[in-house]
């Protein structure tokens, strides 16, 4: 019953709103034991003090009847007697109460001495002890005696018995358990709820809340816990915000793609599909109009894409100007009816009062017929999306053979560079003719690769791949080297060649020393290189290729514009550059015997070109038709098959580098 209780005021001290600290409970606890301790030793010292008291007197009762028996009068019984004083009366105890010298109001104690002396409690806090015995007085005839003594109690109110201290004892004992297990309690409970707090933070679950304790520093680790649980949530917010969000468009990225692809494929009760598209000219207002510009134009495309696909839909950001979409294929067929998709591919934005035009081209895979899981749906939507950027289209679903092409470029990409490496390239050499001396004194080197399974194959199958990979910086050195490796016996037979540099060669910094190099240990050659480069590569950084130019023009290299007439150049910066020759692209040439207005340009063309001060070269001229045009035109020289197809260098070499190498022109 008194755990119990105990337990109760325990549990409402706990439960209470005061914080009692570790260190106030554990002295309080000590003090309640320190003082009941106290209180039991006291009332085991007054428990003794009152059993020696008793025996005090129940001996000096003793003694009184032995010396009224004996009529002992010693000084020493006298000495023993006077400490008490001690009443007789010739009767027992009973007749002993009614006389004048017996308290009233006393009460027996139920307790019996071993010699006889029966105790009794009276008024005013005093004690009587009586002994009735039998003895002989004047006579031989014994009689009833009662001796009694009334002493006055100096036992303290605390005098209690021994089972009584020690059920005291026993009582301390269970009251420090319970103290003990409460303190215990108080530490060991919040430090479990500690404990499985954080195997829940552990699995990423942020919520649980430890509860306050009414111990002061358990309560103040319980606040800060809590706290570091808030904040914590509150940087997995952030977290995961940054882990599954453009930061610079506010779409979800690649990640939450993934993501969601994933779980969707997992799940799917309807068909899919994945829309690829990006911003195809992006680089160039990044080039021109800067990075800022660039950021607000991907912010506008992603605001316009949210606002036009505003079904239940993800559309994400891959990276740089590659953007996806993901929806069920009913809402993008009925995107694709009402025009959407084309809405979101193509338009104008303005931007910092720039007027721009957006170029994207957009792939398209579909779940489950091409494929099974997330990784080959965007695969296969990304090669679609390169074949609508390669062939200009709005945008392609993808097809399983575009899959075989894809892996074929890939496998290409792998023999070029092993090409590069074993040098399987060669040159083949093409003709021209100089129509002012009717003779043969340039051609143009065009570079084969010599490939070990498929034969010889032309630029056509490589050089744009070459361009993509980077691999084209290293084809021009080998083309050059092995120009430089000819060029004195071409010089001996005063014909020049020409090679071509493509875009990326105009802003390689490190092909101009390749060619410083090989011009320290061959000076003179250069004279007899013409450098061919085309009018899209020349306006792709004019200011660049005009640097490049200036200093291969400074080691007297001749300078040629190639496909003049396909791209988009400037003429004023075409005055610019230090151009020696007008290549007129093929497309001005072919069939302009039979067209007027072709004529019109192509003759345009060429005077516009001696007008500059340069050489006008026409290429791809394949019939005499054509030949007696461009002749008739004013043209200086004449490159095509009509003349000669492309050769070898050793049948080059042998019609044009030895001996009469105008035997073919005698021949036409």
């Amino acid at each position: 019953m008194h755990s119990a209780q105990d337990n109760g005021l325990l549990r409402a001290l706990s439960s209470s709103g005061t914080r009692i600290s570790l260190r106030t409970r554990t002295l309080l606890v000590s003090l309640v034991a320190l003082v009941i301790l106290a209180i039991c030793l006291f009332a085991i010292l007054n428990h003794q003090y009152a059993i020696q008291h008793t025996e005090h007197v129940e001996q000096l009762l003793r003694s009184k009847a032995q010396a009224i028996g004996h009529a002992l009068d010693s000084r020493e019984q006298a000495n023993r007697i006077q400490s008490l004083p001690v009443y007789f009366h010739q009767g027992d105890i009973d007749t002993a109460q009614t006389t004048l010298h017996w308290p009233n109001n006393c009460s027996a104690i139920d307790r019996k001495s071993p010699s006889g002396i029966r105790q009794f409690n009276c008024p005013n806090e005093t004690d009587l002890y009586a002994l009735q015995t039998e003895m002989t007085l004047g006579g031989s005839v014994p009689q009833q005696v009662t001796l009694w003594a009334i002493s006055t109690s100096e036992i303290s109110a605390f005098a209690i018995s021994l089972e009584d201290a020690l059920g005291m004892a026993i009582l301390v004992l269970v009251i420090s358990v319970l103290c003990s297990r409460w303190i215990s309690r108080a530490i060991t409970k919040p430090l479990t709820d500690i404990n499985t707090i954080a195997e829940h933070m552990s699995a990423g679950n942020y919520d649980c809340q430890l509860p306050s304790s009414s111990i002061r520093e358990i309560n103040q680790l319980a606040s800060t816990f809590n706290l570091m649980a808030k904040n914590l949530q509150e940087r997995e917010k952030i977290i995961r915000r940054t882990a599954y969000k453009d930061q610079l468009t506010g779409l979800d990225n690649r990640a939450f793609l993934t993501l969601a692809l994933h779980e969707r494929t997992q799940s799917a009760r309807e068909p899919l599909s994945i829309v690829i598209w990006g911003i195809d000219n992006l680089d160039n207002i990044n080039e021109v109009l800067g990075h800022e510009v660039a950021d607000k134009v991907l912010v506008k495309v992603a605001r316009k894409a949210s606002r036009i696909c505003r079904e239940n839909l993800v559309i994400a950001r891959l990276e740089g100007n590659v953007f996806c979409m993901l929806l069920p294929r009913i809402l993008l067929e009925n995107m694709i009816s009402k025009h959407t998709i084309k809405r979101l591919m193509h338009g104008s934005l303005r931007v910092h009062n720039y007027q721009l035009d957006i170029q994207s081209h957009a792939g398209i895979a579909h779940y489950p017929e091409h494929g099974q899981c997330h990784e080959t749906l965007m695969r296969r939507a990304e090669i679609a999306r390169q074949l609508a950027k390669k062939t200009r289209q709005a945008s392609i679903v993808f097809e399983p053979r575009l899959e075989q092409r894809s892996a074929n470029r890939l496998e290409l990409i792998a023999q070029l560079r092993k090409a590069i490496n074993e040098n399987e390239f060669c040159l083949h050499f093409q003709p021209k003719l100089n129509l002012r001396t009717n003779s043969i004194n340039q051609a143009e080197a065009l570079l084969r690769w010599n490939h070990p399974t498929h034969g010889l194959i032309g630029p056509g199958g490589f050089i744009e791949l070459a361009e993509q990979t980077g691999m084209i910086k290293e084809i021009s050195r080998i083309v050059l080297t092995q120009i430089y490796s000819i060029i004195g016996l071409c010089a001996n037979q005063n014909i020049r060649l020409s090679a071509n540099l493509s875009a990326m060669d105009l802003e390689d910094n490190g092909l101009i020393e390749f060619i410083k190099h090989l011009h320290a240990r061959q000076p003179d050659a250069s004279r007899h290189i013409v450098l061919e480069i085309t009018e899209s590569a020349a306006m792709r950084d004019p200011e660049q290729a005009l640097d490049i130019l200036n200093q291969l023009a400074s080691m007297n290299f001749q300078i040629a514009v190639d496909d003049f007439g396909s791209g988009y150049s400037s003429l004023a910066y075409l005055k610019r550059f230090p151009v020696t020759e007008l290549k007129i692209d093929r497309a001005l040439v072919q069939g302009a015997d039979m067209d007027t207005d072709g004529q019109i340009i192509l003759e345009s063309t060429i005077e516009m070109g001696h007008i500059m001060g340069l050489l006008v070269t026409t290429e791809g001229v394949e019939t005499q038709a054509e030949f007696d045009l461009v002749k008739k035109l004013g043209a200086d020289y004449v490159q095509g098959f009509w003349l000669s197809k492309p050769m070898p260098f050793e049948e080059f070499k042998l019609k044009h580098l030895v001996g009469n190498h105008d035997q073919l022109v005698g021949q036409l």
